[in-house]
């Protein structure tokens, strides 16, 4: 008869084996779940970080800066996005006169979005303002001008009526039509300023007038 003892022998070695690849396994799952905690820790850690610096800025492909956020002066955090050109784009800032500024590529062409302690608005550009929308002690105005920015017309109205002026090549006011507290009037004054044609309908009824440049009446119906 053979004797079993090469048999067991070889079943106990792939017990021994067995259990050394079992250790192996064990170790390598707890070393996989150190490594799986610590990255969620380190997410939750970043998540939270708070990086300070001076100013941020974002490149592309090239290098070149595309946009950028940093402090203009003591009060006032800025924050550009640029063309390829390194041109502004969009610009926004804060502080205490915080304005938004939007530029029309390859071009002078400007829309501006801003507010201070005195008035807020819109104005837009081209070389120079063309037109302008603002708010300013309670009254709301509309004004346009040329190409070379000088004033051609504005609107305005507050919580006592509203007028509009038309505004000749010497910066004087030429034509203007108002109506104030339920009075009206239309007005035209020469193009030297010598004299006004004024027509108005007043709690009195109507009346046409025709003053000279101090305002004083040269002639008037009723």
């Amino acid at each position: 008869m053979q004797t079993p003892e090469p048999s067991l022998q070889i079943l106990a070695e792939r017990v021994a084996k067995l259990e050394a690849q079992n250790r192996r396994l064990k170790q390598a799952g707890i070393a996989a779940l150190v490594l799986l905690s610590a990255l969620v820790v380190m997410a939750q850690t970043q998540t939270n970080r708070v990086i300070e610096a001076n100013a941020f800025q974002l490149k592309d492909a090239t290098g070149k800066v595309r946009a950028r956020l940093s402090m203009e002066g003591q009060d006032r955090p800025a924050l550009s996005f640029l063309d390829a050109n390194s041109l502004p784009l969009v610009s926004l800032a804060g502080g205490n006169e915080p304005f938004l500024n939007l530029n029309r590529p390859g071009t002078a062409q400007q829309i501006t979005l801003g507010a201070n302690r005195v008035f807020y608005g819109l104005a837009l550009y081209d070389k120079e303002i063309r037109a302008g929308l603002s708010v300013q002690h309670g009254v709301t105005a509309l004004d346009l001008f040329d190409e070379s920015g000088k004033p051609q017309a504005s609107m305005s109205a507050d919580q006592n009526g509203a007028s509009i002026n038309f505004i000749g090549s010497a910066g004087r006011i030429t034509s203007s039509w108002a109506n104030y507290q339920g009075n009206s009037f239309f007005a035209m004054d020469g193009s030297t300023g010598k004299f006004r044609m004024a027509l108005g309908k007043e709690v009195g009824g109507p009346s046409l007038e025709l003053e000279d440049k101090g305002g004083k009446v040269l002639w008037s119906v009723p």
